[in-house]
């Protein structure tokens, strides 16, 4: 009897050269972007790529358009001659001093910086008291770099005309508005910074899902031809092609062809859901952005009561950017105004107190309390 002895596997396989690989995945460390020991320039080379994810997803978009319509809310109140100062405030031409405030925080959520030229009288610096401001122009954030000397103090910017020369202007001469700033770093942080993964992941989705729909429409088929002789296969092609295109009839002998269709996404939801991933990665995005679902009004399941915390948490949040925007303002322009929050929670408290009859400005020690068939008795606490 003849025994063949087995082959050593490690002669015999290779690798099928995956493109992709599982790995083991950590969060990189990072450092603050400091001054140096000379006077450094420091421009955000990113501000493009973050205005294209702007514009180009609408879960972000949403989320930063609430942001930015909540920080200005109604708009402002301050005494005549602060309101006669800012009326004068046109922006580009056509806004409003509301409407550059409403610009500046969008601007300042996807950038982290956002930049508006103080405009005065002969390019005087401005008086204490705001009187001679003109105007608020903003500018592109890529054209605006911050000038900082060897202590870490910002002491100027440079600005980049469409020609190429840069154009120096004073710490008086720039609204500056810088958002989540960490230790001595030399600029702020958007918010689309790291909520870049997510987005790709819903856009990579997005596309995949298209191709996966038209598929369902027009599906990919294998012909198998009963030759392999390349003329008649490429005149079935052609015959194929134009007939699918116009959308004719194509007969053929009943032996001649076999067909199958590749069924699109065919057992995808048994194994997983794409919608429920991609609910879960625009739900990160907009708790990201800071900005709860309930004001989204994409809330859905929640009680009255946990509605009203959530509205409640929301309000701090407002008016903690509300108050930045007032004292930048007031340290910027030298002008005192006073934001709005749009709707306060408390008044709907009030109208609650008022269904419950008084009852919840009672100390429960004080209620008094009616059983059927007794009498009525108040129970208090001892002294």
């Amino acid at each position: 009897m003849n025994i063949k002895m087995a082959m050593n596997v490690t002669n015999t396989t290779t690798s099928s050269g995956l493109d992709q690989s599982l790995k083991i995945q950590t969060t990189d460390s990072r450092q603050v972007d400091e001054a140096g020991t000379t006077k450094t320039h420091w421009t955000n080379n990113n501000w493009t790529t973050y205005n294209g994810y702007y514009h180009d997803h609408i879960s972000v978009k949403a989320v930063i358009n609430k942001l930015r319509m909540w920080s200005v809310g109604k708009g402002f109140k301050a005494d005549k001659k602060v309101e006669k100062i800012l009326n004068r405030v046109v922006g580009w031409g056509k806004e409003t001093f509301n409407s550059v405030m409403k610009n500046q925080v969008g601007v300042e959520h996807i950038n982290g910086d956002s930049y508006a030229e103080i405009i005065t009288t002969d390019e005087e610096p401005i008086k204490p008291n705001g009187s001679n401001l003109l105007n608020l122009k903003p500018l592109n954030p890529s054209n605006v770099g911050h000038v900082i000397n060897s202590q870490g103090m910002l002491e100027g910017y440079k600005y980049k005309l469409s020609d190429g020369r840069e154009k120096p202007l004073r710490l008086d001469q720039v609204f500056h508005l810088c958002l989540n700033r960490t230790a001595n770093e030399i600029h702020g942080t958007g918010d689309i910074q790291a909520l870049t993964t997510f987005l790709d992941k819903i856009k990579q989705l997005d596309e995949d899902m298209a191709v996966m729909f038209h598929r369902f429409v027009v599906p990919l088929v294998i012909w198998s031809l009963n030759t392999d002789n390349t003329t008649a296969m490429a005149t079935f092609k052609t015959q194929e092609k134009s007939a699918w295109n116009t959308g004719d009839n194509l007969i053929i002998p009943d032996t001649a062809v076999k067909f199958e269709l590749l069924e699109a996404g065919k057992g995808v939801g048994k194994i997983i859901n794409p919608i429920e991933w991609r609910n879960k990665w625009t739900e990160e995005v907009i708790k990201g952005g800071g900005v709860p679902a309930l004001i989204m009004a994409i809330e859905a399941g929640t009680t009255e009561a946990s509605s009203k915390m959530v509205y409640l948490a929301w309000q701090q949040v407002i008016e903690d950017a509300q108050l930045t925007l007032e004292e930048q303002v007031k340290a910027q322009l030298g002008l005192e105004i006073k934001y709005e929050f749009p709707a306060r929670i408390e008044e709907n408290l009030g109208e609650d107190e008022g269904k419950d009859g008084g009852i919840n400005t009672t100390k429960k020690s004080e209620v008094e309390i009616t059983t059927k068939g007794a009498e009525t008795s108040t129970t208090k606490p001892p002294k």
